[in-house]
């Protein structure tokens, strides 16, 4: 109401100042016309007018020089020229954040405002009244004020009220303080530092090896003057370090330049690939936020992240999170099984040193972690040790499978709960992840935090998140399944012809599931797990029993793909209400039949779960899904990948599918 009041107040003196103003000259040229009534009329108008605005103006300035005088007022006697020689923007406004008084060197940074009165948040646009009342001790903020750089303090003071004064009185005295020139130079130091990329060349050593050098030294230099031609654009430093690594140092203000043109040297090299007629890529890490040294380490970091996703992508780390660009390739199944035998002589030996061993696989089982277990823990027995399955209670996706096995008098005392699985512990005891490489998705995180001695073994492409420290990685995003890596790793141990049937059986159904029947991510390392399972007598008739469904799933199932709509060009997505506990492998299933329609390249289907909501998504491999998920916090692959919406529905969950679909196709063009 004050506020309203003191604007209105000065909009009146104002227009009594114009119009006191206008009376008069009026009455001059009356009174020239010598119309004398007229004139006269004017004229006492015009004068009474002036008289008023003169009135209200000294009112206002005695209430100014009262109010000096109340606030400069004490027992140590300060003049009223002590404030207007604070060498600093000075202003004193009232509660209600008008303007009361203010120093020259105030009214020179807001000269084209008319200050008395004025609210000063208002004139400063970075100011919000209610942090002014909320700290009233003061707050440092940061404004631009006509090309400079201000910082703006405050302090609230109780007025020193006179004897015969009634309530409490409030001031808030403002002063601003220009830092242009640091942050000029803040900006300059942001931008001089420099940050450091490990560039790679992806699939290198096998195109070397099926290739003859004279086509090898012409794609090789052809991809060497694409980067080297990327990198002048940041005025970068490059080196090479080995024949498919490079080293390069840039000033940061360059990184905002390479990120907004979308890392063009991906889809050069892309292109150099489709010449060679080979599947060759490069991966960038880049380090940045940090000293040069942090920066290397976290390009180190990067770049490992890059890789672990599939290659072909630039990863940027800094202090607090990861960035991701590019991946639009298909991971390339490497020819070369040095790494699988060197894996299979590690995982012996930490056996063979432990008491037990303990298998755990994602949340929510699936027949890919389950089936690798199974398959593995032939191993353990084969080595003399005994192995433990943690086996969640509600896992619907593995109950044909856990029902067979868990009439077999040998594996009794094999699967536990979450409960039995801690007491049998030892200090030697060994932990094998199969199928995740997140600690979010493991069904007992107390095992992990027990148990010293971790073997990780996983294809999907990497996250963010991961588990973390591990005795052993084997992360592989090219394989087609975790059972395709177990049973080269089984094969490479020398064990694998101690399986039995029903144990090979179980590792060609995960093979079976996660290639969706060798069509997706189907190498010739996959056919070649495939025949050697064969070979160990696997029935495929018993296989495609675990695949069967009931009357009422498949209802369901079509019901779901009844309701595909294309949100994009060749991607659809379907939504159900259903709740059911075997939901998430129907919508699996559902969005593997969607991309059967026609013009369907990618398919994702939105299902309730208890906590929220569930996303499955598909796709044939040129529409990364994996990028989709990651968008709401999920991943998997470029084929197959999944996410949990926690607290939202499936209408609201179907929104954020649909704007995460549309950040990946802009992100794409």
């Amino acid at each position: 109401m004050k506020k309203a009041y003191s604007r209105a107040m000065s909009k009146y003196i104002t227009i009594a100042a114009a119009a006191s103003v206008m009376l008069i000259v009026c009455a001059a040229v009356l009174l020239f016309m010598r119309v004398y009534p007229m004139a006269a009329v004017e004229g006492l108008l015009g004068i009474a007018s002036a008289a008023s605005v003169l009135l209200l103006r000294a009112r206002r300035r005695k209430e100014v020089v009262k109010y000096l005088h109340k606030i400069v007022e004490d027992d140590m006697g300060i003049s009223e020229n002590a404030l207007m020689s604070v060498p600093l923007p000075m202003a004193v406004c009232s509660i209600d954040g008008t303007i009361r008084w203010y120093n020259d060197m105030f009214a020179c940074i807001f000269r084209e405002n008319k200050l008395p009165d004025e609210v000063l948040d208002d004139i400063i646009p970075e100011l919000k009244w209610s942090e002014v009342l909320k700290y009233p001790s003061g707050r440092d903020i940061v404004s631009e004020l006509d090309s400079h750089t201000y910082s703006v303090h405050w302090c609230m003071l109780k007025d020193k009220m006179k004897p015969n004064e009634i309530g409490d009185h409030y001031s808030v005295f403002f002063y601003l303080k220009e830092i242009t020139r640091e942050k000029q130079l803040e900006k300059a130091y942001e931008d001089e530092r420099t940050d450091i990329a490990i560039i790679n060349i992806d699939n290198y050593d096998d195109y070397a090896q099926k290739t003859d050098d004279e086509a090898m030294d012409v794609t090789c230099s052809k991809i060497r003057y694409a980067i080297m031609s990327w990198a002048k654009n940041g005025n970068a430093v490059i080196k090479k370090t080995d024949n498919d690594r490079f080293f390069m140092a840039f000033e940061h203000q360059y990184l905002e330049r390479y990120i907004n043109l979308k890392f063009p040297v991906i889809e050069d090299v892309r292109k150099i690939a489709a010449e060679a007629k080979f599947p060759l890529s490069i991966s960038v890490g880049i380090g940045t936020g940090g000293s040069i040294a942090d920066n290397e380490i976290s390009a180190r970091h990067a770049l490992d992240m890059a890789l672990g996703r599939g290659g072909d992508q630039v990863c940027i780390k800094d202090d607090t999170q990861f960035r991701f660009y590019g991946g639009k390739n298909r991971e390339y199944e490497r020819s070369t099984r040095v790494k699988a035998r060197a894996v299979a002589s590690a995982l012996k030996d930490f056996i063979q040193n432990s008491d037990n061993v303990f298998f755990m696989g994602h949340r929510g089982a699936d027949y890919d972690c389950f089936g690798a277990a199974v398959g593995l823990q032939r191993a353990v027995r084969g080595l003399g040790k005994i192995p433990y399955i943690v086996h969640e209670r509600n896992a619907p996706a593995v109950e044909k499978m856990y029902s067979l096995l868990k009439n077999e008098e040998e594996y009794n005392g094999m699967f536990v709960n979450e409960d039995e699985v801690l007491d049998e512990i030892t200090a030697d005891s060994l932990l094998i992840i199969l199928d995740t490489h997140r600690p979010s998705m493991l069904p007992c995180k107390k095992l992990l935090d027990r148990i010293q001695k971790v073997v990780l073994i996983d294809h999907h492409r990497r996250s963010t998140e991961f588990i973390s420290p591990c005795s052993l990685v084997y992360h592989e995003p090219y394989a087609s399944s975790t059972c395709e890596m177990a049973t080269e790793l089984l094969e490479y141990m020398n064990l694998g012809d101690e399986l039995t049937k029903m144990e090979a059986q179980c590792l060609y159904t995960g093979i079976l599931m996660d290639t969706k029947n060798f069509i997706l991510k189907t190498g010739v390392r996959t056919f070649e797990a495939a025949s050697y399972l064969r070979k160990l007598g696997l029935d495929t008739i018993e296989v495609r029993k675990m695949f069967s469904t009931s009357r009422d799933d498949y209802a369901k199932k079509a019901e779901i793909v009844g309701r595909a709509q294309l949100v994009s060009e060749h991607i659809a997505v379907a939504k159900t209400y259903t709740s059911d506990n075997n939901m998430r492998v129907i919508a699996s299933q559902a969005a593997d039949e969607m991309l059967n329609l026609n013009e369907v390249r990618a398919s994702i289907v939105v299902y309730p779960i208890e906590s929220g909501a569930g996303v499955s998504a598909r796709s044939l491999g040129d529409i990364n899904v994996q990028l989709i998920m990651e968008k709401l916090g999920g991943g998997g692959h470029m084929t197959v990948s999944g996410a949990q919406i926690k607290g939202a529905s499936v209408d609201e969950a179907a929104e954020r599918v649909e704007a995460a679909v549309r950040s990946y196709i802009a992100d794409t063009k």
